[in-house]
Formats: C-alpha cells, structure tokens, sequence
C-alpha cells in the first residue's frame, strides 16, 4: 500500500503543508549542501528514463514496476515517493560506478517518516503559568517551617508587643497593620513634589448643640514594615519604653531622593496619640542623621487648652526619646528642639535649639496670647526655614511640627511656604482639627462676663478644597451649620502631603447646629470623595474647562448674597416697611432660584459623565437644596406677609438695659398655602432623601439630613439681649 500523505493537511495540531510538491528533488535527511549536483543523462534512454513521469514506488520492495507509462496519480497518492525514485534512477544511469548501468534495479528510496503527533502540547504561557503557580505553591508551603515562620515575623516585629515585656511608658500603638506607627519622611523629587481646639472662657466652636459629623477615621498606610519600598528594611530593636525601635537599629534612611507622599487623613484621638506618632517619626529620623524638631504654636486665645496639653505630654515623649538617643558623646546633640510661637508675627521663644526638657517647657509655658485675631501660618514656616537652614548639613535635617486650630489667614503664601520646606527637604506635621465642609468660617461661643450676652466670633477653618465648592447660604441665612468636612483644610493638608508630613486630625469639640450622631467617618465611605491637592492655579484651569464645573460654581457665586433679612423691629411703625421689602426681594430672589432648578436640569447629562463622584455629590445636594430653597422663600415671605399686616406683640417690652428684636428661623411650621407649595414640599424632601440614600455616611448625607431636620418652614423669635450688646462686641477677644 502506498505511503498516504494529504496535499494540505487540516490538523489542529498546527503542522500543515508536511509536502511542497514544488521542492527541490533529493533526500529530505540530507542537507541541500550536501546532496550531489544533479548530472546530465548520458543516453537517450537515460534522458527518456529522467523526462518520463514517475510511477508509483512499491512499498514492499521499492523496485518500480515495468509499465513505461503511468498514469496520473490517484487522490491521495504519494507524488513524492515517486519523483524521489525516478531521481534516484537517473543518478543511477549517470554514474555507473556508483549506481550501477542505466537499465538496472534503482536502489530503494528511502520512506517518507510520518510527523509524529504530539499528544501533550500546550502554549508557552500555560507552561509559563504551571511553573510559577509550582514555585507559589513551594514557597507557601515552606512557611509552615517553624524556622521561617521566625524570620517572617523578625520582619514585621518592630511595633508588635511581645509577652513579657514591661510596662509601656510611653503609650505606643502597637499594630502597625491598623494604626500608622510606622511611617517615615522621605526627601525631595517625588511627583508630589513636582506636580484645629476650643479655649477657655468659651464653650467650644459652633453656633448650637454638637455637631452630627466626627472626625475622619484616617487610612493611610505611608511607608512602614508592612508597606515598605523595594529594599527597605527596617530591624527593630524592641526596648520596654513604648516598644520603639532603637534609633541605632533602624534601617536604611527613607529620605533618599524621592519624597514619601504625606498622610493627611490620620485620626488622632487626641494630643497624647498624636505625640506618639511624632516620636516615632523623630526616631526614624535619627536613624539616619541628626535632627532639630521646630515647634511652631498658634498663639491665639483658643489654643491654649492645646498648648497645655502638649507641655502636659511633653515630658513623657522627651523622656522615652532620650532612652532612645545616645546623648553621652561630646559632639553636638543627635535630638534638639527649638520653641516658636506666632500670630501676626512670629516670636522665637527658645531660638537656641537644645535637648534640655526642662528649658524646652518653660518656653512653652511662656508662649504669649496673640490678641490679633491674625494668624499668618504660611509666612511663619517661610520664615522658621530661613532661620534655621544654616543647622540643615549633611548630618542634620530639619522637622516642623505645626500646633494650631485654623487653617491661617495668609492662604496665598501656601505656594511659597511648599517651595521653602520642599527645597530644604523640610517635612511638616500638623496637628490640627478637620475643615469645615465647603466653608471657611468656624465660630466659636463667647460669653460676655457683664452683660451674659452670647457672640460668636469667627475663625478661619477651611475650606477642604482649594475653592469653595457649595452653596454658602441655608436658604435664610449664611451657612451656620458647621458641618465639618472629614478632611484637612486645604493649605495645610497641601503642606503635609507634598513635604511628607502628616495631619493629624483631632477630635472636634465643637458646639454645632446639628445633632451629635455616634459615628466615625471612614476612608472607606470618603475614598471616591477626596478633594484635589492641586496648586490653585491647575484646579481653577480645570473647573474652567468643565461645563458643569464651572455652571456650578458661577450658582454658588451667584447666591452668594442670597441670605434673606434677619433682624426686624417690633416697633409697628418700623415694622411694616422692613416686611415691605423683604417680600418684595423674596419673590424677586424666588423667581431666580425656579430658573436655576432649570438650569441644573439641563446639566443632569454632564453630571452623569463627570469622572468625579465628589462633584457629582456636589450636584445632587445643590439641586436638592436649590429646590427646598424655593419652599423656604415661600414659607418666608407667608410669614413676612403675616407679620406686616398684623405687627405681633412680644411678651418682653424692652427697657432701658434691654432690646429686643424679631428675628426669623428655621422651622418645620407651615405658613403659605398648601396648594401651592405641596408639590414643591414634596419634590424638595424627595430630592434631599435621594442625596442620604445615595452617598451615605458622608457629610453631603449628612447636610441634607439637617435640611430635612430643621424643616423647610419658618418661624418668628423673639431675641432679648442687652441694650449695650453692639457696643461691647467691641471687647470680645480676637481668636
């Protein structure tokens, strides 16, 4: 039977075309260079012999069979074979040594090996995958060793308590895995480089009952055992104090040429936690180079309580800090700390830097009370820097630690102070209070000691962003709320970031108009909500390239001016005209508001496609709270209206030593006709209930849960204070 090889194959095992009939004639297992020249037949039936058409080979004794004239080849007959005979007979009558005369037996031809098919054959990268998934496995299984299982946890044993050891006497958080005890600084070059307390005599910040947004549980990891860089590695030597590593056991220096991006979301229970925190960082820090710690305090009224607490804890944290630093040898002091304080002016109280604990607290017990009212943080680090940069050598550095309760007055200089404290690879920490949400204004409760009149000063806290990005009335008045934002204000959140610092978010204690709700803000609820870090330069060129952005700022511009009056007289005579006017700027205020519901219709398209889940809440709150606004305008000017034809009478007359006012508030009382303001009613708490379902557990939920909370009505108050009360706002203490 003939050797049966198909003109085209069809395998699926990838071999095709094992034939070429158009190939050279000759032995396949000989190479072409080896293989003799094809000879010219001598004779005519040597040439008749070589032009003739080659017949079928016999499988069984390769002879060729008489017939001088075959036919062609049957579908699936070997033409190969064949050919490869006729050639061998040609050579054969050419060269009569070799091959014998030209009408002798060809010699037998060799047979055509069928390739062989494999029965196991796989890609490259399934092999690829089974040997890396072999080694995974090897290298898993090996953990089980006790040896290993040792080495693994020297690794990660910098922080970690072991049984047995002493007594804490510095509280250290002891789970690196939670809590970021192991963060360190880094110095210039990383892309980030290129692209707040009350005070005494008050009851804390705010203007009503405590505020239903907490502090932000913090979640970045930075730099640590658990999440070092390549090559990092950080060997602890775990002494009684506090299980802080050894300054003459930490590892490589963390500060080589590329910056560590700071931590700006790490929630501090309060002084005591962030302290700890700092003394770790100090350590890490003198593993490498000596180090001078510039203490910079915010010297207005508010901080005082701040100021106490951290002399109060001082001590303990130099104390633990000196077990750690060798402070035996003669050359200069591996640790030193110099005592700043500011406001309007920067005031070095300990300018000489020293280790002397007990110089270091008096400096601070000597820190003045900055009656101002100014704090120009930014200008105070630019200045911290220059006065310092001579100690910055090769085996020093330089690290700002900034105690203050603002955000400062002197924004602009933010640029500037990054530039000084990134060019001196200067890191600053912050331990401060978390901005108000989409304001800038913090206010703080002031009693007057003569008259028992109430004030409420302002601080500059925020905002969170680099512009303000909500609404800044309530829909009577200018925003009240205090709603706090969860994230630093934005100069100072910018400073710690980009230098490798941390802001350390201190609890608020602070007096707020919403109702205290038992809960944290976690990253994971504001991870898809943080605000940009960016220059204001590069944000504002962004918000101008966006359509939505940039409409919903020019509303927020737009109503700025929006907050309804608030103070009328009870005097009939006065009263009638000042209910006039305000009715009239109501309606005119309304009709805009109905035209900005439309016009934020027309933007629910670009809300969708808008990449930023933060501006995206951003509109749904405003929306919702555009439309309750329009229910707001409604209900005030019912009661406007009420009031000018029929003048109430308060229950207190006023006297010689007391005045007494109308004023207009927030309620959940119905003035105006239902008929007309029902639909609106109901659109306005059905958009507002749509902001908390779709972005809980963040402060948008929560501002719209206070409109709903305080009500979309509004009620007449009768306020009593003293006849003397603008008069003495003059004497209220600048914070």
């Amino acid at each position: 039977m003939a050797l049966q090889v198909p003109a085209s194959s069809s395998s699926s095992d990838g071999l095709y075309h094992l034939v070429d009939p158009d190939a050279p004639v000759g032995d396949p297992l000989v190479p072409p260079e080896h293989r003799p020249p094809p000879v010219e037949a001598t004779s005519d039936s040597a040439r008749a012999s070589a032009s003739a058409s080659p017949a079928p080979v016999s499988p069984t004794t390769g002879s060729v069979p008489p017939s001088t004239s075959s036919p062609a080849p049957a579908e699936g007959t070997a033409a190969a074979p064949a050919a490869e005979a006729s050639a061998s007979s040609s050579l054969a009558a050419a060269n009569p040594a070799e091959g014998g005369t030209a009408g002798a037996e060809a010699p037998k031809p060799k047979k055509k090996k069928k390739r062989r098919r494999r029965r196991y054959d796989a890609p490259s990268w399934v092999v690829s995958l089974v040997i890396h998934v072999a080694v995974l496995a090897i290298l898993g299984a090996a953990t089980f060793s006790t040896e290993v299982r040792k080495a693994v946890a020297n690794i990660n044993s910098a922080l970690v308590t072991g049984k047995g050891s002493e007594e804490e006497a510095l509280h250290v958080l002891a789970t690196p895995t939670e809590q970021r005890g192991d963060q360190a600084v880094g110095s210039e070059g990383s892309p980030a480089a290129a692209s707040e307390g009350g005070g005494s005599g008050f009851s804390g910040v705010g203007s009503g009952p405590p505020s239903a947004t907490p502090p932000v549980r913090g979640v970045g990891r930075g730099i640590g055992e658990g999440t070092s860089l390549p090559g990092v590695k950080v060997v602890a030597n775990v002494s009684g104090l506090g299980m802080l590593p050894s300054a003459a056991r930490l590892g490589v220096d963390l500060g080589g040429s590329g910056m560590i991006s700071g931590d700006i979301t790490f929630e501090a229970k309060g002084v005591g936690e962030a302290l700890d925190q700092l003394a770790r960082e100090i350590l890490r820090h003198l593993g490498q180079h000596k180090l001078t710690v510039v203490w910079l305090f915010d010297e207005s009224e508010s901080m005082k309580d701040d100021q106490r607490a951290i002399r109060d804890r001082f001590d303990q944290v130099a104390t633990a800090l000196k077990i750690n630093v060798d402070t035996t040898k003669k050359q200069a002091a591996p640790l030193t700390h110099a005592i700043v304080g500011f406001g309007q002016e920067t005031h070095f109280e300990l300018e000489k830097p020293t280790f002397d604990i007990d110089l270091i607290g008096k400096a601070i017990d000597r820190l003045r009370v900055d009656d101002t009212g100014a704090e120009n943080t930014n200008q105070t680090i630019i200045d911290v820097i220059g006065r310092y940069s001579s100690l910055i050598k090769k085996d020093r550095r330089l690290l700002i630690v900034l105690v203050t309760d603002e955000s400062g007055d002197d924004g602009d200089k933010i640029e500037e102070a990054r530039q000084a404290a990134l060019s001196m690879r200067v890191p600053v920490y912050v331990i401060g209070r978390q901005s108000l949400f989409g304001y800038s204004r913090a206010h703080l409760r002031y009693v007057d000691p003569v008259t028992k009149d109430v004030y409420w000063p302002s601080i500059h806290r925020g905002p969170e962003t680099a512009e303000i990005e909500l609404l800044q009335w309530d829909g009577l008045h200018e925003r009240r709320d205090e709603q706090a934002s969860g994230f630093a204000p934005y100069e100072l959140a910018r400073l710690a970031k980009d230098t490798g610092g941390i802001y350390f978010l201190l609890p608020s204690e602070e007096n707020m108009r919403v109702r205290q709700r038992e809960k944290l803000y976690s990253m994971q609820s504001l991870k898809e909500y943080v605000p940009e870090a960016d220059n204001r330069i590069a944000y504002r060129e962004r918000r101008t390239k966006s359509e939505f952005r940039r409409t919903l700022f020019a509303i927020i511009q737009e109503t700025k001016n929006y907050p309804f009056r608030y103070h009328f007289p009870i005097n009939p005579a006065e009263l009638v005209p000042a209910c006039q006017e305000a009715h009239q700027i109501a309606t005119e205020r309304l009709n805009v508001l109905l035209k900005i519901e439309d016009r934020l219709a027309t933007l629910k398209p670009l809300r969708d496609r808008e990449p930023l889940k933060r501006w995206q809440a951003h509109y749904d709150l405003m929306m919702a709270q555009i439309v309750a606004y329009q229910v707001k305008a409604y209900e005030y000017r019912a009661l406007i209206e009420e009031m000018g034809k029929a003048p109430p009478k308060p229950k207190t007359m006023p006297s010689q030593e007391l005045a007494v006012e109308w004023v207009i508030e927030h309620s959940k009382d119905r003035k105006a006709p239902k008929e007309n303001t029902q639909k609106k009613y109901a659109q306005a708490t059905a958009l507002l209930k749509k902001v908390v379902e779709m972005h809980p557990k963040t402060p948008w939920a929560d501002l719209a849960q206070d409109e709903l909370n305080r009500g979309l009505g509004c009620q007449r108050v009768e306020w009593h204070h003293s006849a003397r009360y603008r008069e003495r706002a003059k004497l209220i203490p600048k914070y």
